[in-house]
């Protein structure tokens, strides 16, 4: 990775040249998996995916993982750790939250293993259900990304993001929102407030209401207007060393992402 300029922090592959070497963590169908893969098939020089997990063993995007030949793990990340929805009380969310933690400091560590027999790997990109905390994202500081169906620009009064967790989309058509849109982020251990590196083009809610069938249809939809184009141009600008982190902030706290030394409003690049 270049140096970059004084008061900012550079995001791009650990190496110089090569192709950028990328892993995924999977929770479901294998859509931003199928993204990476096929920007690998067009262009096997510039990208390799290299490793595929999951926290469990029955995602979709597993059997994508294996028909294209890659490596991949499975895990049950709910039966060492419970799930969230059931922690009860205080105590019962601390230790949820310790189990996570247990969970992926050894994941971190298997990953740490195959990197020292496989060389090490460059970008790790999120289409995954569950909250990360303490080792695995200090070793990919800069270097984790998450797609997320929301558009993480939009703000309370109080400069709080409105669209984050599980069910963004449907928070938006409840809302009353038009369109919903995919946010690529960088992973930082807050839940959804890292810097946000591109948001995908916006798909028309149209007649689709805020009920569970409506929002699947439409973030399905997404998955394709918005997800696919998001996650390719984050990919590229990535390998092209073409962002970088500003160490001034937006009204939400989360920093500034330059682009190509530019900085760019909250959202960072938009696309469409």
């Amino acid at each position: 990775m270049s140096a970059a300029p004084h008061g900012t922090t550079a995001l791009g592959p650990l190496r110089p040249s090569g192709p950028l070497r990328i892993a995924v963590l999977v929770s479901a169908t294998g859509a931003n998996l199928g993204t990476l893969l096929s920007l690998r098939d067009r262009e096997p020089a510039a990208f390799q995916v290299c490793l595929v997990a999951s926290h469990g063993s029955r995602a979709k995007a597993l059997d994508v993982a294996r028909d294209a030949g890659v490596e991949t793990w499975t895990g049950d990340f709910d039966a060492y750790c419970g799930f969230a929805s059931r922690a009860d009380g205080a105590q019962g969310r601390l230790r949820y939250r310790q189990r996570a933690r247990e969970w992926h400091d050894a994941l971190d560590r298997r990953i740490a293993a195959w990197e020292a027999e496989h060389g090490a790997l460059d970008l790790v990109v999120l289409a995954y259900h569950r909250w990360i905390e303490g080792n695995l994202l200090d070793r990919y500081a800069g270097r984790m990304i998450n797609q997320h169906p929301g558009d993480l620009s939009v703000l309370d009064g109080d400069g709080r993001r409105l669209l984050v967790g599980n069910d963004p989309v449907r928070l938006a058509m409840a809302a009353g929102h038009t369109a919903t849109r995919t946010s690529c982020f960088v992973v930082d251990g807050s839940q959804d407030g890292g810097a946000v590196l591109c948001m995908g083009p916006p798909v028309a809610v149209e007649e689709r209401r805020a009920t569970p069938e409506d929002a699947w249809e439409q973030e399905l939809l997404q998955k394709t207007v918005s997800d696919r184009p998001c996650l390719e141009w984050t990919v590229r600008a990535f390998a092209a060393g073409r962002l970088a982190l500003a160490d001034g902030t937006h009204e939400d706290g989360s920093r500034i992402v330059l682009v190509d030394g530019r900085p760019t409003p909250l959202g960072g690049r938009r696309l469409g």
